[in-house]
């Protein structure tokens, strides 16, 4: 049990919700993107019959259009999943999953980003919608803390050791300040640190439920880590 008491339901929907909002602004962009070239290819296409251009032009449609594809059928599987039940999954699959959910993002913010898996196994067992969701936490607290920094990355690494997974998200921003490092997965912290907001407070809660943890490094002289931790699946 969470030394923050149990998770109100409001609480766990209403930071879904944010979530999930935020990922449709980034999808709508992607799915514009991937538009405007199957768009450009078709009318390549209409003004040229050589052999190659057909063939250059039609993968390009073929592969943008299963890109949008992929792109809307996880968001909605993250919208409308309600789900908490138990699966045996590959967090490293997770993690590069929730990753590519925010690469427009990360792109449009100017970060750089890496995605490492090392280690087995890298199976857990838990509910992938609540752990996708604390990944997704993590990634845009990250975002928020790198916003208008120049050289931003954020690291992504999947460990995989005896008993247990580490999903770390590292980022080189500013760090916690020492005043808010005690009540850094506190719901109301986020009054004093604008990066920051219900989407830690939720996510050490969601860790917890399913026999994990979750904690906060300084990396350096700035910066974070935050590691998800969760019981191995046999």
């Amino acid at each position: 049990m969470s030394d923050l008491g149990p998770m109100p339901e409001w609480l766990e929907r209403a930071n879904r919700l944010a979530t999930a909002v935020n990922l449709l602004s980034t999808t709508v962009h992607e799915v514009n993107n991937a538009l405007q070239v199957i768009t450009g290819s078709a009318e390549m296409l209409g003004v040229s019959s050589a052999p190659d251009v057909v063939a250059r032009r039609s993968e390009a449609i073929g592969g943008q259009a299963r890109r949008a594809s992929a792109l809307l059928a996880e968001l909605s599987a993250f919208a409308r999943d309600e789900s908490t039940a138990v699966q045996r999954f590959d967090l490293g699959h997770l993690g590069q999953r929730s990753l590519a959910l925010r690469q427009y993002t990360m792109a449009k913010l100017k970060l750089e980003n890496t995605f490492e898996a090392l280690g087995e196994p890298r199976f857990v067992s838990a509910s992938p919608r609540a752990i996708m969701q604390i990944a997704l936490n993590l990634l845009v607290n990250a975002e928020r803390a790198l916003a208008g920094r120049s050289a931003g990355s954020i690291k992504v690494r999947v460990i995989g050791e005896a008993g247990h997974v580490d999903l770390m998200v590292e980022d080189n921003g500013p760090g916690i300040s020492p005043e808010v490092a005690p009540r850094l997965f506190e719901a109301a912290v986020q009054a004093s640190e604008a990066h920051l907001g219900i989407g830690l407070a939720v996510s050490k809660m969601l860790a917890e439920r399913f026999g994990g943890s979750l904690r906060c490094d300084p990396v350096g002289s700035g910066g974070c880590r935050f590691t998800l931790s969760l019981p191995a699946a046999s």
